[in-house]
């Protein structure tokens, strides 16, 4: 459990500021377009993506509050990528999501940094607006892993095995909490959590510290309404994340992980645009 002393202590350790943003984007941009291929570089401008970063505070963070710290409007040009500037709340629920182990917890201290975790979810929301569409049938947990999974596979070698490794950690706990081995349609289950989640996200209004206090402390499954706790949802979008991502991982590590240049762009062009994408990988990792 995440108390609020343990949010308390972590602000300065997950506070992000401009100059941390612009190194991520420095490393990831030509990796985007490297990745992306036509999909990125008919975007650039000047032999750049146009993005450019813009820091935000919870009160200012378009509705999010602290529980999503990037965001963008994807239809804007250049678009301006939204950056919340401390993501105590975010890495503490992320890093809670990759269980309670002793092996999870030594990855955790090793290479679970908000250096790292910027990178990673910048890398992610970088590519988003340049992806082809999947016309409105795409799911977040599966297809929407895809650009999380490259993002990761972009880390340095040592560091990129134990993201892996504490993101199957989190897959085998989340399954196993939410007993989805015994799901008859486990893909219905996750499309039914993602609906719930993004539906409570948005204008969620945990904006201050007092706000942070009673989201932490709301450890029951049910809010007063009788739905699942805003908390409880958030945890479980991490753990679908842990899924979505272990699962590709999975699906592709006989291709070999590391030469993702070898076969990431026949994946984007084909079967990342199909509303089936990921629900056989899914189903594979939960029934092994």
């Amino acid at each position: 459990m995440i108390a609020l002393a343990d949010y308390q202590a972590g602000i300065a350790r997950y506070a992000v500021d401009r100059a941390l943003v612009q190194r991520s984007l420095a490393v990831c941009e030509p990796l985007v377009v490297e990745g992306l291929a036509v999909y990125a570089q008919r975007y650039l401008w000047r032999g750049e993506l146009p993005v450019y970063p813009v820091m935000t505070t919870p009160q200012q963070n378009g509705g999010w509050g602290h529980l999503m710290p990037v965001w963008f409007k994807p239809q804007e040009r250049p678009i301006p990528v939204n950056v919340l500037s401390n993501w105590t709340v975010f890495s503490l629920v992320y890093g809670e999501s990759f269980g309670p182990s002793p092996e999870a917890e030594q990855l955790r201290r090793q290479v679970f940094t908000i250096e790292n975790i910027v990178r990673v979810v910048i890398g992610t929301n970088l590519q988003l607006p340049f992806l082809p569409s999947t016309q409105g049938e795409g799911c977040f947990f599966r297809n929407g892993m895809l650009p999380f999974l490259l993002s990761i596979l972009w880390l340095e070698d040592d560091t990129r095995r134990a993201w892996l490794r504490l993101h199957e950690l989190g897959a085998r706990h989340f399954v196993e909490r939410q007993g989805l081995a015994a799901v008859e349609d486990p893909i219905a289950v996750l499309t039914d959590l993602e609906h719930a989640i993004f539906n409570r996200l948005e204008r969620n209004e945990v904006t201050t510290d007092e706000a942070v206090a009673v989201f932490l402390n709301d450890d029951g499954v049910h809010d007063l309404s009788g739905g699942p706790s805003l908390l409880s949802l958030y945890r479980a979008m991490f753990g679908a994340i842990d899924l979505g991502i272990t699962a590709l991982a999975k699906t592709y590590q006989p291709k070999s992980l590391a030469d993702w240049r070898d076969w990431i762009l026949t994946e984007i062009t084909m079967p990342y645009r199909m509303p089936d994408y990921g629900i056989e990988a899914i189903k594979s990792f939960i029934n092994t």
